[in-house]
Order: C-alpha cells, then sequence, then structure tokens
C-alpha cells in the first residue's frame, strides 16, 4: 500500500507540473506590440509543444522552434537594447523595443530570426523603431573618447549576458581600422520563433484549401 500510495503522489506531482508548465507557455505565447516602420502591429507567437521559451530577462518572445544560424527565408525578429518600448521595474538592463521588418498575410504564422541589437553610441537614441533605422546605425560609426569605459555602453549588461562581452578590448574584432566601432551592433540570437504580426484589429483572410 505504500508503494501504491507513493506512486498515486507521484503522478498527481507529474501532473500538476504539467499543468502549471501549460499554464504558464499559454501565458508566455500571448501576442504584444513590435514596431514596423515605426507602426504598431500586433505579434502573436504559436506554440510549438517542447516548452522551450525565447526570453530574455523577464520578458518572453515565444516557444523556440529552433537554434540556428539565420535563414533568409525566414523574417527577422529584432530585440533592440536598450529601448523605452518595454520596461521593467529594477530590471532596466532588459529594456528593449521589438521591430520586425515584415508582416505576415492570410494569418500565416511564419518562422523569425531573432536578432540582438545592441547599442553601442551613448549619443544614438534608444527608440529605434524600423529595420532602416536598425541598418543605418549599424553602417554608422562613432569613435570611442580616451576615458570611455565599457560601462559607459548603454548596453553594456545584456551584452555581457548574451555575448559574453565585458570589456573594451572584448570589442576589438568589431573596431574598424580607424578605432571606430559601429553605433548599433547587430548580431544574430540563433533563436526562432513562429507567430504571426498583423495590424491591430485586422482580421486575415479565409486560406484556401
Amino acid at each position: 500500500m505504500p508503494g501504491r500510495h507513493l506512486r498515486v503522489v507521484s503522478i498527481i506531482a507529474i501532473s500538476a507540473a504539467a499543468f502549471v508548465a501549460g499554464a504558464s507557455m499559454r501565458e508566455a505565447v500571448k501576442p504584444f506590440s513590435v514596431y514596423h516602420d515605426g507602426d504598431d502591429l500586433i505579434f502573436t507567437p504559436e506554440a510549438a509543444g517542447n516548452h522551450r521559451l525565447a526570453s530574455v530577462g523577464p520578458w518572453n518572445l515565444g516557444e523556440r522552434v529552433a537554434e540556428d544560424k539565420p535563414v533568409d527565408k525566414r523574417l527577422n525578429l529584432y530585440f533592440v537594447a536598450p529601448g523605452v518600448q518595454y520596461r521593467a521595474a529594477g530590471k532596466s538592463e532588459y529594456d528593449h523595443n521589438l521591430v520586425v521588418n515584415k508582416y505576415t498575410v492570410d494569418g500565416k504564422p511564419r518562422d523569425w530570426d531573432i536578432f540582438w541589437c545592441f547599442i553601442l553610441d551613448p549619443t544614438l537614441r534608444p527608440d529605434l523603431r524600423s529595420e532602416r533605422e536598425l541598418l543605418m546605425a549599424k553602417h554608422q560609426t562613432f569613435r570611442p573618447a580616451t576615458l570611455f569605459e565599457f560601462k559607459d555602453i548603454p548596453s553594456h549588461a545584456l551584452m555581457a549576458e548574451r555575448l559574453s562581452i565585458k570589456s573594451m578590448a572584448d570589442l576589438r574584432r568589431f573596431r574598424e581600422k580607424d578605432g571606430s566601432l559601429p553605433r548599433l551592433l547587430i548580431v544574430p540570437a540563433r533563436l526562432v520563433v513562429r507567430a504571426t504580426a498583423a495590424v491591430p484589429g485586422a482580421v486575415p483572410r479565409p486560406t484556401p484549401r
């Protein structure tokens, strides 16, 4: 009897854990706002069934479909830090904007490569809202002052966490020959989520069978 009782308790515990995980996942994949060419879209992640989240600090971007290098046929979701769109009290290192390069049509979910976009130049405004602005900032450079330190980089905390870049010396591979750095660093996160991105309130057209 004691053995049977333990098995029953174990089954209940496992079932409860699965229920909590499922509830957590349903909450994590709720739609959220993203920018596309300065306009707001609603980004709706699709559940993949593996309960492995693409998370950054307190923020969840959806369930991971894959962890791999970017593929041209996928769409792009840019996590821009720092930003003003999403903020969490006491966790300013995770303040960010979310930008997509396209929107989906007919309500069909697509796979999205996630990219980290780290602002290096303190004079670059932290409210970038389009892929065009991101790419322009990526190709612009600035020359750090003599006393410029790693902590002066607006995204230094998140870069240390995600890229293990913790000093100015670690940025050497991104410098130009004249010693300048890109105003914005864009690197693949090697994370993929599946989602739709649509205008708020838009009703997708029926998909032909």
